[in-house]
């Protein structure tokens, strides 16, 4: 627990040795700087200059003890509203002074984006600024790290349209199972994560098997209306195929040879029964191929 704590002390600004000291004070009340060395593991030829920083910013006080000065630090409380004054001040201040200062924003802003971490952190970024809706189709493989956002996005009243692709629970919204996955990784040769809130921005990444997941992040009012549409489009295009029922779906497409030739792309062999897709109610496996 102690190093849990002396981390984040450091994540808040103390050095190594100081959030060591402090630790150490509250653990076993007021020491001298040779006790503090002992405890602290702090080397006796740094805890004066320490204890020194620490009283400076009126995170310990001194006091006699016999003969010795004897260090006591601030109470816990003390620190931590004294940490969140000083942080959050400044960034009150530029919350309201950098808007200001701005005088030129990119007509088409297009963010390009490397690397599955980047692309996860830009779409936990767009949910929790949305505040009216949510576009998305994700597959299973990246729900465990966008689960909580989108659970927190309902919860303070956005509407989550959602396309999973896989068999997870999907989390709180409107959501379908894509009913023909195996077909889409095979012709993408990985999977998508696409999204769009409140109109105003979306999100395009491609996750391949082979290769870094790369994507894009914009703003531009055409790109992110034609994501919404394929989105919207697919939401409804799969509405459908439940309704109409998938082997009459599947014996349409499978007739027409320029159709069955765009939607396998030449990637799965539409007789050989690998495709694969989910049953009518959009949750258990079926053994027949299907399309997209």
């Amino acid at each position: 627990m102690d190093e849990a704590i002396i981390r984040r002390l450091q994540d808040v600004g103390m050095a190594l040795y100081e959030a060591r000291v402090y630790l150490a004070l509250l653990r076993h009340g007021a020491q001298n700087g040779n006790e503090l060395a002992k405890n602290a593991g702090v080397p006796s030829s740094k805890v004066y200059s320490t204890l020194e920083k620490l009283a400076l910013e009126g995170i310990v006080s001194s006091s006699r003890r016999g003969s010795t000065n004897v260090f006591s630090p601030v109470a816990p409380e003390e620190l931590v509203q004294r940490l969140r004054r000083r942080f959050n001040d400044p960034l009150d201040y530029l919350g309201e002074a950098l808007p200001q200062l701005r005088r030129f924003e990119p007509a088409e802003p297009v963010l390009s984006i490397a690397g599955r971490t980047a692309v996860i952190r830009a779409t936990l970024a767009i949910i929790g600024e949305a505040s009216h809706d949510v576009h998305v189709s994700c597959w299973s493989e990246d729900l465990p790290d966008l689960r909580e956002a989108f659970t927190a996005a309902v919860g303070r009243g956005v509407a989550v349209w959602g396309m999973l692709y896989g068999k997870a629970e999907p989390p709180p919204g409107t959501w379908l199972h894509h009913s023909y996955e195996d077909i889409v990784e095979g012709r993408i040769d990985g999977r998508l994560l696409t999204l769009v809130a409140d109109d105003g921005e979306a999100l395009i990444a491609r996750l391949p098997h082979s290769s870094e997941a790369s994507g894009v992040r914009t703003r531009n009012q055409a790109l992110t209306l034609i994501v919404k549409e394929y989105l919207h489009h697919d939401f409804v295009l799969q509405r459908a195929q439940i309704q109409i029922g998938f082997d009459q779906w599947d014996e349409w497409w499978q007739a027409d040879p320029g159709l069955r030739t765009v939607i396998l792309d030449g990637t799965l062999n539409p007789g050989g029964g690998s495709a694969g897709r989910l049953s009518d109610d959009g949750l258990r496996p079926a053994a027949e191929p299907a399309a997209p």
